[in-house]
């Protein structure tokens, strides 16, 4: 055999770690400019203790200590305060709550977590590829297909929850295809029901991918899972996570009830099962990488997009050699597209749209970019070897032409609308804290007055941990008045968009 094989891998391996490294580069360097919004501030007010209640329990206070509030922030508040909250992301605001006593208070700290989070995803992702391709280059393409959605690479700047809800569904998914398609050992089982219980305690929605983890257990692995050990490596993780509901169950009431204000607020607003089924098949096809839906969503787009897209899955699954790699094609599917029929399910139920929201579909996308490569891998890979292509000339130039043609199709439109997003997207300002706590840190303030508690509590979480601060309420002023002793007190307008 020559040497060429062997210095293509090489050269292979080479391009798949140099895209892993220009992904991670560009998750550290992205967003050029940062401005935070609604959820984020629950994030980071229930990471330092700080619950919905909090305002009203100061309600007879004029005058507060940052002392004071510095008390708040201890781990069992931030359990109380997020149970106060719906009881979700638990597991995200504890890390926060450390994270910041370890590194400060200031909105890069609170970024890099999320990014950490994403590049260890990338990192598991980069992993998963391998399982999948080995050392083709297709696993470029894959991380290519991840980059470019603009869910993943928003949400790895976020200071939520879903970066890292993603990171444990892929880290979980990992040594799940080991054990269906590899080594039927035990551990993988054990790290299995680990991640998975842990992106359920990051967000509630991963759980339409562990979902997903167990038909695909149960169907193809059934017979082997009958042992005490392996029932056992199941079952242990998922002890923590029932005490965990059983204690945070008033949590669980408050997002019922959460449901039900938003189902009493929405009740006049016309509801559609079609529109449903539209906007779910418009999300799908984006997740799966068709995004001119993304650029235009008339119907007659839609109805297009998702017939390229069904095309593209039936020729890949023809394209497939053998029984694992139409299993391998399956499971990647239903993982991408289990999204779809539980928020789906959910909007029904609820006979609201708000289920469907582009971030709940985050934790499908690192299975729908490893989806839609898989299926290129499969045709560029089968072209000359699937039993049908072995038969005609014109099967394998069907299945030469169809891979080519999907690419271009997949990956330009893909880079084009990430670099749009990118470019075009400018959040407004919808809160100025940041920026306030960083002119009272500059300033040596010794005092500031604010209009009501929720500013002095979002402002708080942005200071340095050891500074001395009085807040003063003056519901008289809709100001920050900011006092440095020796100089003029300082006005600047709250800005706050809920």
């Amino acid at each position: 055999m020559s040497a060429t094989p062997a210095s293509h891998i090489g050269l292979t391996r080479k391009i798949n770690i140099g895209c892993l490294l220009a992904a991670i580069a560009i998750i550290l360097v992205l967003p050029l400019k940062k401005q935070i919004w609604y959820d984020e501030t629950i994030s980071i007010l229930c990471a330092h203790g700080i619950s919905h209640n909090t305002p009203w329990e100061l309600a007879n206070t004029k005058t507060l200590t940052s002392d004071t509030l510095s008390a708040l922030n201890t781990a069992p508040n931030v359990f109380k305060a997020t149970v106060y909250d719906n009881a979700n992301s638990y597991l995200y605001n504890i890390t926060l709550h450390y994270w910041a006593m370890a590194f400060g208070n200031t909105l890069t700290v609170y970024m890099l977590l999320s990014k950490l989070c994403a590049i260890v995803a990338l990192l598991a992702f980069f992993t998963l590829c391998r399982q999948f391709f080995g050392n083709s280059p297709f696993t470029a393409i894959a991380i290519l297909l991840l980059l470019t959605d603009n869910n993943f690479t928003g949400m790895s700047h976020e200071v939520r929850a879903y970066a890292m809800g993603i990171m444990f569904v892929t880290m979980a998914a990992v040594p799940l295809c080991r054990y269906l398609f590899a080594e039927e050992k035990a551990r993988y089982l054990l790290l299995t029901s680990l991640f998975s219980v842990a992106a359920i305690l990051s967000h509630f929605l991963t759980v339409y991918i562990i979902f997903v983890f167990v038909a695909g257990l149960l169907i193809l692995k059934w017979r082997t899972l009958i042992t005490p050990r392996k029932i056992l490596y199941i079952l242990l993780p998922l002890s923590a996570l029932a005490l965990f509901f059983a204690l945070a169950y008033p949590g669980l009431q408050v997002m019922a009830r959460q449901n039900h204000d938003i189902q009493k607020r929405l009740s006049s607003v016309p509801f559609s099962l079609g529109e449903v089924v539209l906007r779910s098949v418009r999300f799908t096809e984006i997740n799966f990488k068709i995004v001119f839906p993304a650029f235009a969503g008339s119907i007659l787009v839609i109805i297009a997009s998702l017939i390229l897209l069904k095309a593209l899955y039936i020729y890949g699954y023809i394209a497939a050699r053998s029984r694992t790699e139409r299993q391998k094609l399956i499971i990647l599917t239903a993982l991408g597209a289990g999204s779809t029929i539980f928020l789906a399910v959910l909007s029904i139920k609820a006979h609201h749209y708000t289920s469907l929201y582009n971030r709940y579909y985050s934790f499908c996308v690192p299975f729908c970019s490893l989806a839609t490569a898989y299926i290129l891998y499969l045709l560029f890979k089968n072209s000359t070897k699937s039993s049908l292509a072995r038969r005609t000339f014109l099967a394998r130039r069907s299945f030469s032409v169809g891979g080519s043609a999907g690419g271009a199709v997949i990956v330009i439109p893909s880079v084009m609308l990430c670099i749009l997003f990118n470019r075009t997207t400018k959040a407004p300002q919808s809160y100025n804290h940041p920026e306030v706590a960083r002119t009272i840190t500059t300033s040596a303030a010794t005092s500031v007055s604010v209009p009501n508690w929720k500013e002095a509590l979002l402002v708080h979480c942005f200071l340095p941990a050891h500074t001395s601060l009085q807040y003063i309420r003056d519901t008289s002023n809709p100001n920050f008045t900011i006092t440095t002793p020796g100089a003029t007190p300082l006005t600047i307008p709250v800005i706050r968009h809920d």
